[in-house]
């Protein structure tokens, strides 16, 4: 499948499954809070669910899996620096140092120890995770006012649909002979990634700090270490098990930094004071 189809028909799918789970929990649009929520929706569609994953998509078609693992490790510095920037929060030292190490963590498992040369897809990556990092602080809000699922599918529907004209004109020649094979694995992608893990990611972001919602993203190869061991028999050489050993030691203390920072109570929600 071309990137654009499995973008925005894996996008469209997922927003209508979303918006199905919505209505069974009996949860309803509101006009106002579209209108009051309008410019953050607006952002996260264009930065998250069309620059994001259009420049990701290609970039993964450009350059290797192995890659693409360690390139993605970025996103939590990018978002510490745009709340620096943008939020004027502080950047504590202790959260850089901890940061720098949980990334050296991903190197190994990444790599597994070997050195890589970024080329041009793994830029693209990079310039992704500028576009979904760029998206946390419209997320947080969206989140806190729209819910996560409601959140999560409104922009999600918009940015699709209107991707969906350039994905049947770029591939209307062979829209229908893509294989049956093809479209479960998208229906997969769809419910794992659009509907579970995004719904997820907003639903952490009303109560977690930007950066530590990103950063405990690395444990993600950890979890799927097992399952690329059962299903296709690949396992991990000693440097990329010193790698897990690292993610997960780093990921139980940033966790412990955001169970330690004061909290308050917005809307009869609990968050960190500075989340």
């Amino acid at each position: 499948m071309s990137p654009l189809v499995v973008i925005s028909f894996g996008g469209i799918i997922g927003s209508a499954i979303l918006f199905a789970i919505a209505f069974i929990r009996h949860e309803r649009i509101s006009r106002k809070l579209i209108r009051e929520n309008i410019k953050d929706l607006a952002l996260l569609v264009l930065l998250r669910f069309m620059l994001g994953e259009i420049i990701f998509t290609y970039g993964l078609v450009k350059t290797s899996a192995i890659k693409v693992i360690f390139f993605t490790k970025i996103e939590p510095y990018f978002v510490l620096i745009l709340g620096w920037f943008l939020l004027k929060e502080k950047i504590k030292s202790k959260d850089l140092v901890l940061l720098t190490i949980h990334l050296f963590g991903a190197l190994l498992l990444s790599t597994g120890g070997f050195i890589l040369i970024p080329h041009e897809g793994d830029m693209l990556i990079i310039l992704a995770m500028f576009c979904f990092a760029s998206s946390y602080i419209f997320g947080k809000r969206v989140s806190h006012n729209l819910g996560p699922t409601l959140g999560n599918a409104i922009p999600m529907g918009i940015a699709n649909l209107i991707l969906f004209p350039f994905a049947i004109f770029s591939s209307s020649s062979n829209i229908f002979s893509y294989s049956i094979k093809g479209w479960e694995y998208l229906l997969i992608y769809v419910v794992l990634f659009n509907v579970i893990a995004l719904t997820l990611w907003f639903y952490s972001l009303k109560m977690v700090k930007g950066w530590i919602v990103s950063a405990l993203r690395y444990i993600g190869p950890v979890l799927g270490a097992p399952v690329a061991y059962m299903l296709f028999g690949q396992t991990l050489n000693p440097a990329q098990i010193m790698g897990a050993l690292i993610i997960i030691t780093t990921s139980f203390l940033i966790a412990k930094e955001h169970f330690s920072a004061p909290k308050k109570v917005v809307k009869g929600i609990v968050i960190a004071e500075d989340a």
